[in-house]
């Protein structure tokens, strides 16, 4: 009996010691499918962390709309400062609304999506584009068609209709697994299971077979298939890059045709210098300020210029236009040096020539231009009963000349030019006949001014000043008819014309 009990308690304590390994591991693989499973709902719970990216003359309006949407969701969407994207941008010698870059900035700041809001103008129509980027590979998961607002303040409207779309590639973004991933890879203390290992020399003597388990560590290997993905990343974004890098061409191009007609106020003063003998007569048309005209006699004014080739082709050709004005006066008469007699007298100047336009600053919006013109300006006085006035010469002026000018878009709606140009006379009609100053020598200067309010896409009013000046050298010599050392012919104007540009 007594040997029984001793046996069967032996064998009992054999039992125990071959289950005590068993029981010890059961546990701990528990423990470690319970961390990987709170590791996944952590990771779930996580919200994404989005930057947004404005850019044109609505930015503004457009970041705070789109931080204001994300901010309505914090569950969701952790916001990141746009200026913590542009440094690492600019750190990394990276444009952040493309692709490529796109991708590494997240990947340095661990976002799951960038969201891209671009405010230009297409044209004369204000826009907002707003494009959601994936973090881990930069490629576009919601790009909702344009809105067109007329004023920033229906930027937030615009905002909210593209939202639900937005949403929509926000919940499909990822953030790139190799950079951000690592830091939460200290969660790894699971990999400390490998030093569980101590106690494999236990296992070794009674069940060699179960050391497998606890060496099946699968984390090693999601730790390589990232760092695998990741080159990848680099090779398909590049080829978006390049599709996406014509938009700014669509912003430089040139309108088909431009131009603008209304109703002008001019004045013309003639004044001549050094008289010896006092018998030159001035001119003066319209209200005399001082000497000066102002502008009081109606025109009809009106200019053109087509540019044949916008139609077909963009770039520096399609800014190359042919340009030409007009300015007919209506209803305008002269009175002779006595006051009683009055003569029908017509104005009227045209020009015609090339008209080159170079775009700058955001958005094209801005331009230079360069226009070379020949032209003829005329003033004269019609005979009555078969007489005119012959202390008045009638003048002709045949001119060709180089014009500089800028135009600017100030706001949305108000739009600035000004021209500044040379003209040299080669013909001045009666002036420089043998009967008035035939050795004369002469120039003249062209200025406008003209603020223009869009109404819509095409048309716009604009109100316009200007001023031509002609300056003579008449080079006297004894025996001519008259003596003077010179003569200053101006014409001032005052337009109100409506634009159009297509």
């Amino acid at each position: 009996m007594t040997r029984t009990r001793y046996a069967s308690a032996a064998a009992l304590l054999g039992a125990a010691l071959l289950l005590a390994p068993a029981a010890d591991a059961a546990p701990k693989k528990a423990s470690a499918k319970t961390a990987q499973s709170a590791k996944k709902k952590a990771q779930a719970a996580e919200a994404r962390r989005v930057a947004v990216l404005a850019s044109g003359p609505h930015a503004d309006a457009a970041r705070d709309a789109l931080e204001a949407e994300l901010a309505r969701r914090p569950a969701r969407y952790e916001i990141v400062p746009e200026s913590a994207v542009r440094a690492a941008a600019s750190r990394m010698g990276r444009d952040p609304t493309q692709p490529a870059g796109a991708a590494a900035v997240a990947s340095e700041l661990g976002l799951s999506a960038v969201v891209v809001a671009d405010t230009s103008t297409v044209g004369k129509k204000p826009q907002v584009r707003v494009t959601v980027r994936n973090g881990k590979d930069g490629k576009a998961l919601a790009s909702p068609p344009a809105a067109k607002p007329a004023t920033p303040k229906l930027v937030p409207g615009a905002v909210k209709r593209q939202w639900t779309a937005l949403e929509r590639g926000l919940q499909k973004s990822s953030a790139p697994v190799a950079a951000p991933v690592a830091p939460p890879q200290p969660a790894t203390p699971v990999e400390p299971e490998p030093s569980v290992k101590p106690a494999t020399p236990i296992a070794e003597t009674p069940a060699p077979t179960k050391t497998p388990a606890p060496t099946k560590t699968p984390a090693a290997e999601p730790n390589r298939k990232p760092v695998a993905a990741t080159p990848k990343e680099n090779k398909a974004p590049e080829k978006p890059e390049d599709s996406s890098s014509t938009e700014p061409e669509l912003t430089a191009s040139a309108p088909i045709v431009e131009g603008a007609l209304g109703l002008k106020l001019f004045g013309r003063s003639l004044r001549y210098k050094d008289d010896v003998f006092g018998v030159l007569r001035p001119y003066t048309l319209g209200p005399d300020v001082g000497g000066f005209a102002l502008p009081g006699a109606p025109q009809l004014a009106g200019d053109v210029t087509v540019y044949p080739l916008a139609a077909f082709k963009k770039g520096a050709l399609a800014r190359l236009g042919i340009t030409g004005s007009i300015d007919q006066s209506f209803g305008l008469k002269s009175t002779g040096s006595s006051g009683e007699v009055t003569y029908p007298t017509t104005a009227r100047e045209w020009q015609a020539g090339l008209r080159y336009v170079i775009p700058f600053g955001a958005a094209k919006q801005h331009g230079f231009e360069v226009t070379g013109t020949y032209g003829m300006n005329t003033f004269r006085i019609d005979a009555v009963d078969g007489e005119r006035p012959l202390d008045l010469p009638n003048v002709e002026y045949k001119t060709a000349g180089l014009g500089l000018g800028v135009r600017a878009a100030l706001s949305e709606k108000f739009d600035f030019n000004f021209r500044l140009g040379y003209q040299h006379p080669l013909d001045s009609g009666e002036l420089s006949s043998d009967a008035w100053f035939p050795r004369m020598s002469a120039g003249a200067v062209t200025g406008s001014a003209t603020l223009a309010y869009r109404l819509n896409r095409i048309l716009d009013v604009r109100l316009k000043a200007d001023l031509r000046r002609y300056f003579f050298k008449f080079n006297p010599e004894p025996g001519d008819p008259y003596v003077a050392g010179g003569a200053v012919d101006q014409y001032p104007g005052l337009s109100l014309q409506v634009g159009f540009r297509y």
